[in-house]
Formats: structure tokens, sequence, C-alpha cells
């Protein structure tokens, strides 16, 4: 059988990860908009990113004190907007090549827009990813000449262009559709050139920066600190999702407006006491690598992020785990610079656990290790190695498929937007036999 010429695959991947990058944009312009309209509101603008914008924040306190009572109402409600799909049915559904309910992903866009306007401690990865793949399905219907594997070029471009890290977003967009260590090359081709069209995009319009600069430059004495880290991020990673499992368990028979409902509880009394703890947090990562924040008070941001974080993939919020993966290792990390005698500094601390952290809860250690360099460049590496491939072996990895499936069919909302990680993908560009099977 004669081989397709690359051409059509190279110049349309090009093509769909310039448009996603341009609605991941559109996106997170609107994100930051009714954030700032909702913030006022509530009386308080978490610190953004210092690759978009600084670090600028507001805090004057909900006056009266009680419309922070709000929040479990508007979460409640919100929940019912999003419809409980998210970027995992998608991609369920994507692999099994069956075509979502109406309007569903759109309602799912609309949904996450609100909740993480609203102070959800979730990553804006989730959506912005979904907004990728949406448009490279819906691309790969109109020129099936291609092959398929746009939808991979959209999902990389959504979450690179999140990220700030288009090849992590590349590299992101495959491990989480396959087990283990298994890549595919025909989906990797595209995602690669979907996620560096996208953030060419996205970055003319909000910043090609990384979201936090940590440059690092670390030697070989740095393997055994790496290892701890990797160790403690493995332990951390085990407690949230451990503890969001049964979470689930324990709130499993309540309706699905009145888990999020309790979520927006949790945030309001953050709001009341504890603001800092609000948002994804990367702009209070960024905050913590500098003396403003003494040990004491940055244990007590970490212990309240996990807290929410918990209650946000226990009760499957809207949004995705990733940055918050990257948020609460990071804050780990610093404490632990700034708290044992590791000869690190707090920027390599936070880029070694960061990554740690997200290669063990995502099941992604190549995007981790891309991410890290992307993010602090290629001198991390021998701190970041040991860390990211130590906390990938040990923390327990969890399939939420069946959860997904289950799902789809009504039977229970589904799961976070941590996506699948077994049975087989959508078939990759240029492959005429079908999906292919990964080993084990």
């Amino acid at each position: 059988m004669q081989e397709r010429s690359p051409g059509p695959l190279i110049l349309y991947s090009l093509f769909t990860g310039a448009l996603a990058g341009g609605g991941a944009a559109l996106f997170g312009l609107s994100l930051k908009a009714l954030g700032e309209g909702l913030g006022k509101a509530f009386g308080y603008l978490p610190p953004e990113a210092p690759g978009e914008g600084g670090l600028a924040q507001a805090f004057l306190g909900p006056s009266p004190w009680a419309l922070a009572l709000l929040l479990p109402l508007l979460y409640g409600g919100v929940s019912f907007l999003g419809s409980g799909l998210g970027l995992t049915a998608f991609l369920l559904l994507a692999r099994e090549g069956k075509a979502p309910p109406p309007l569903a992903p759109l309602r799912a866009l609309l949904g996450s827009l609100l909740q993480l306007a609203l102070y959800s401690p979730m990553g804006r990865e989730g959506p912005m990813g979904l907004l990728g793949l949406w448009l490279g399905e819906a691309l790969d219907r109109r020129f099936p000449r291609v092959g398929g594997g746009l939808a991979f070029a959209g999902l990389a471009a959504g979450l690179g262009a999140a990220l700030h890290a288009p090849v992590a977003g590349a590299l992101l967009a495959t491990e989480v559709l396959y087990r283990g260590l298994y890549l595919e090359a025909k989906a990797l081709t595209p995602a690669l050139l979907g996620a560096l069209a996208g953030f060419a995009v996205y970055g003319a319009l909000l910043g090609y920066a990384p979201l936090v600069p940590l440059p690092v430059e670390a030697d070989l004495k740095a393997f055994l600190p790496g290892m701890l880290l990797g160790l403690l991020a493995a332990g951390l990673g085990a407690l949230w999702i451990e503890g969001a499992r049964l979470l689930r368990g324990a709130l499993g028979h309540l309706p699905h407006y009145l888990r999020h409902g309790l979520l927006g509880l949790g945030l309001a009394a953050s709001l009341l006491f504890l603001p800092e703890a609000l948002g994804p947090g990367v702009g209070w990562l960024a905050v913590a690598l500098t003396p403003l924040l003494t040990p004491k008070a940055l244990g007590l941001l970490l212990l309240a992020k996990f807290l929410l974080l918990v209650l946000a993939l226990g009760v499957r919020a809207y949004g995705a785990p990733y940055t918050p993966a990257l948020v609460l290792g990071g804050l780990l990390g610093v404490l632990l610079a700034r708290l044992l005698p590791l000869g690190l500094s707090p920027e390599a601390g936070a880029l070694a656990a960061g990554a740690a952290l997200l290669a063990g809860t995502a099941r992604a250690p190549f995007a981790a290790l891309a991410l890290a360099a992307e993010w602090g460049g290629y001198g991390a590496l021998p701190l970041v190695l040991p860390a990211v491939f130590l906390a990938y072996a040990l923390t327990p990895g969890a399939d939420p498929l069946e959860e997904a499936r289950e799902a789809l069919e009504g039977q229970k909302p589904p799961p976070s937007e941590r996506p699948p990680q077994s049975a087989s993908p959508p078939p990759g560009p240029e492959d005429a036999s079908g999906p292919e099977t990964p080993p084990g």
C-alpha cells in the first residue's frame, strides 16, 4: 500500500493548532475579564501568573461578609450548566468514535469558565484542552483525507497554551491517552505541530514567557535531593488521590449540584479566612519564591490549598488537575528548600517538586520533564529527572475510564478532568488499519 504524503498532515495540524491557540487565547481573555469583575464584587482578586501580566492583587473582603455565602448557590447552579461532562468524558467519546451530546462541549466550556472565575482551585487547561479537542475533531470530520490526528493537534495546542509549554502540552496530550510509558508517534507528530502553532498564536496575544519563570542550574550533587523531593511529592500525590477517592465515596449519594455546592461552601470559608488559597494559585507560587511569605505562612497556604484540591477533586469540579499539581508540588518544594539543608534554591525546589507531583498524579513523566525544561531550562535536569521518575513510580495511579463511561450513560457524574489511560486511543494519522492498542 502506498504511503500517504506527510504534507497534508503537517499543514492541517499547523492550521488546527493555530485555530485552537486563538480559541484558547479568547477563553483566557474571557476568564480574566470575568474573574476581575467577580473578584471586585466579592472583594478579592488573586495575583496573576508572572507570564501573563504580573502579580497584582487586591483584597478588600466581601462587604457585607454574607456575600461570600453566594458561592455555594452559584456553584450549585453552575453544575447544571456544565451538565457534568468534562475532558475525561469527551476523550472517552473521541476514542470510541462517538459524537458528544448536543451542545455538551459548549456547556462544559461555559460551566468551567464560570467556576474558574469563581475562585475554583482547578486548572484552566481542562476547558482549553477540550476546546482544542472539539475543534480538532470537527476538522478531522471535515478533512478525512488527512487520515485523522487533528484532534491530537487541537488538544495539544490547548494544553500547551494553558501551561505556556508547547512541547509539554504535546507530550501530555499523548501520554494521557496511553498506558504507562508507551508513546504513539502517529499521535505525537500532529500534537507537536499543533502545540507549537497554537502557542505561537496564543503567546502573541498573552505572552510567551513561562507562567512562573524558574531558572535553575543543578549538577550531579542534586541527584539525592531530587530523589527526596520525588519521594515526598509521591506521598503528597497519594494523599491527594486517596483523599479525593474517599470523599467521592462518602458523597456519592448526593446530587451533583449539592456536591458542587459543598465546594462553593469551602471556597466561601476560604474567602473569609484565608483568601490566598483561592484560585489555581500560580500567582501565589511566584509570591512564595520571595521572602514575603514566612515558612509558617507558606505551610498554612500549602495545607489550605491541599484541602481545597482534595475537595475539588472529590466533588468532580470542572477544570483539570495539571496546573494545581504544579502549584501544590511547587509550594511543597519551596517549603522544603527553606526548612531543610538541601542546598537548593526555592526556585529549584519548586520546579522539581512541582514536576514530580505532575508526573505522578497525571501519569505523564515525559510531559513533566519537558515542562521543567521549558520553565526552568535544561540545567535543571540533574535535579528533576530523579524527582519525576521516582514520583511516577511510587504514586498510585487511577483509571477513571469506567466512571467516565457510567457518567456518559447518566448513571452518575464523571470523574475529575484527569483523562483515561487505558483502552484503545482514537486512530492516529496515516493509520489505515485502525487504532493501535498499547501493550499491557
